[in-house]
């Protein structure tokens, strides 16, 4: 069974606190342990604004960039 969670933008912080992870000073997405910055699997440093979700079984961070999404879709057909 699949679980699916929607939340809106004031949600952000709380949903990826949930996740283990934090927000810096700047509003990206971050590692607490590490301090770095997470990324997309482009490479790209994930500002909570634009912060959509997680791969389920990963830690794979999805923006909310139509490409990123499109992308996220097609493996999950894979599947």
């Amino acid at each position: 069974m699949t679980a699916t969670l929607t939340f809106d933008e004031s949600a952000a912080e709380l949903v990826l606190q949930s996740f283990g992870r934090d927000v810096d000073k700047e509003g990206y997405v971050i590692d607490p342990e590490t301090g770095e910055r997470e990324t997309t699997e482009s490479g790209e440093e994930i500002h909570k604004e634009h912060f959509a979700g997680l791969e389920e079984g990963s830690i794979i961070f999805l923006d909310d960039d139509f490409n990123t999404l499109v992308d996220h879709l097609k493996r999950r057909r894979e599947e």
